[in-house]
């Protein structure tokens, strides 16, 4: 399904948004100890991939979830999952897991959203939006790699990481500006899959070469790991070749 009008900046930048947070929350959570920076930075980011971005999700669901708000659904959803397991010493809960506390944040953005709405229908205009444009649940499943970057990069030398970070950070960052501005579906689907491509090579070249040098890693997994990344998140593709094919065989029964 093609667009015949550009996005607006707004919904623009709500479609970077979650990728600079995250990316900034990367980037300061690498700066190495000796640099003396303030540590609590690191926290404040941390705090709005938890807090924030949660928000994002809701004012997405009110609106009845444009285009720019699926990275934020993608991302509650496997960052609760993640933190189901996860805990966080020092900050909140101790030493504990989270547990079904994870999905405290999700709870509440679906309570808000029911209670504003008075409607389920924006939950039907979501799967509607991914049936008419499956680069939507791809863009969503984008929302993961933040995540993915994080996991991939865990326990390795802070500064080898900080360049990374950055870089990531601009690819993702640019691939969801170029993405919300893309006019057509041809160019979106360019868009996501140079960032998602670009992006996942980095998050596997980079820690395949640094564990080759300080430990042992196994270059085969972590491509074929990284391959499956791409596959899945452009997986939707079904849909638009499954509506392509009852599309046409649709036209041609017309005409007979």
């Amino acid at each position: 399904m093609n667009s015949n009008h550009q996005t607006t900046l707004s919904a623009t930048l709500w479609g970077m948004a979650l990728f600079m947070i995250w990316g900034l929350a990367l980037i300061f959570g690498e700066i190495p100890h000796e640099w003396e920076f303030p540590s609590w930075v690191q926290g404040v980011f941390f705090v709005a991939t938890i807090a924030l971005l949660p928000i994002g999700m809701c004012i997405g669901w009110i609106q009845g979830f444009p285009r720019w708000s699926y990275p934020y659904v993608g991302h509650v959803l496997v960052f609760s999952i993640y933190m189901m397991n996860v805990a966080t010493p020092g900050f909140l809960f101790g030493r504990e897991l989270w547990g079904w506390r994870a999905w405290i944040p999700f709870l509440i953005i679906a309570c808000i959203a029911i209670l504003v709405t008075r409607s389920f229908q924006p939950i039907i205009d979501f799967f509607v939006n991914i049936k008419n444009d499956w680069t939507r649940l791809t863009f969503g499943m984008f929302g993961f790699m933040p995540l993915l970057v994080a996991i991939g990069f865990d326990e390795m030398d802070r500064l080898y990481s900080l360049y990374s970070m950055v870089i990531i950070t601009l690819l993702m960052s640019g691939a969801a500006w170029f993405y919300m501005r893309a006019e057509t579906q041809q160019h979106r689907v360019i868009a996501l899959l140079t960032g998602i491509l670009l992006t996942t090579a980095i998050t596997v070249i980079a820690p395949t070469l640094y564990w080759q040098r300080n430990g042992w890693v196994n270059p085969s997994g972590m491509a074929i790991m990284g391959g499956i990344v791409v596959l899945v998140m452009f997986s939707p593709a079904l849909i638009g070749l499954v509506n392509h094919v009852v599309n046409n065989r649709g036209g041609r029964h017309v005409m007979d």
